[in-house]
């Protein structure tokens, strides 16, 4: 009977055996071989000539190719798909012409993902043909994800809380009114922003609501401050630039430190605020 059993198991064993070694994967799936090759300075898939990249919309991918082939190079081709159609605003139709000489042809592709790529299926291909005919190809797919800065003017950002950080006798209170609870900020994807009030304004502590406008706003260069500008109403050609701290900023939230002078009110002239919104869906 155990006999009978063992010969049951042993076909088994051995064809999962042989299976695992069909799904293995050698050096030949990622090093591609052959005298006429495109390689591509990205991640390196299976398969030959695939490479794949991740980034987020307005991020600089800078791509080098090196190709490397048997005879002199005449040409380079460059063509962009988007869910694999032919991007027809690329290059030429879609498709970027390089002029390429000699056997070892360098050459450094600079693609910034604009807004319109994010979660679709892009696609770049680099042909290389040389001056007998003989051509070879290298496929990129990049995977573009929405950046945080990309996303702010598709959110509507509420406010949640406003820590006072330096508080002598209460470090970190909570000092956000109840009638602010409702507010929210509007970024623009031309610069511009709004405040909204929400229901619960005109009174209280926020009977001078909309005294100040908000007008404008932008992230600096280092990616380290977010500058809201705003003026009042009875001066509006005054100006007035809030520079945040960025703390925090996410798709889904967004945390900004502001330092105010309220000396004139009794307090120092390094107050710090620590200002928390959260994503919400926008309608307009």
């Amino acid at each position: 009977m155990k006999t009978k059993i063992y010969h049951l198991i042993f076909p088994l064993i051995l064809g999962l055996l042989v299976s695992c070694n069909e799904d293995e994967q050698g050096p030949e799936d990622y090093y591609d071989q052959g005298d006429f090759l495109v390689s591509l300075g990205a991640e390196k898939v299976p398969g030959h000539g695939q490479y794949r990249s991740r980034m987020e919309s307005g991020d600089t991918l800078n791509l080098e190719v090196l190709v490397e082939a048997p005879e002199d190079l005449e040409k380079l081709e460059i063509t962009k798909t988007v869910n694999l159609q032919k991007d027809s605003s690329f290059g030429q139709e879609g498709v970027l012409q390089v002029e390429a000489s000699g056997k070892e042809f360098s050459y450094t592709f600079i693609y910034i993902p604009p807004v319109e790529d994010v979660d679709k299926l892009v696609g770049f291909s680099f042909k290389a043909t040389t001056s007998g005919g003989k051509e070879t190809t290298s496929d990129l797919t990049a995977n573009i994800s929405l950046s945080p800065r990309d996303n702010l003017p598709r959110r509507r950002w509420e406010w949640k809380s406003i820590l006072h950080v330096n508080n002598e006798d209460d470090p970190n209170a909570e000092v956000i009114e109840d009638c602010e609870k409702d507010n929210a900020y509007l970024f623009n994807g031309d610069g511009t922003m709004s405040l909204e009030y929400g229901t619960d304004t005109g009174a209280g502590a926020c009977a001078f609501d909309g005294l100040n406008v908000f007008s404008g706003w932008y992230i600096t260069e280092d990616e380290q401050h977010f500058i809201m500008e705003k003026y009042n109403v009875f001066t509006p050609n005054t100006i007035v630039a809030d520079t945040f701290r960025i703390k925090t900023l996410t798709v889904e939230k967004l945390a900004l430190e502001l330092t105010v002078d309220l000396s004139e009110l009794g307090l120092r002239e390094e107050e710090v605020f620590l200002y928390t919104f959260e994503a919400a869906q926008r309608n307009n």
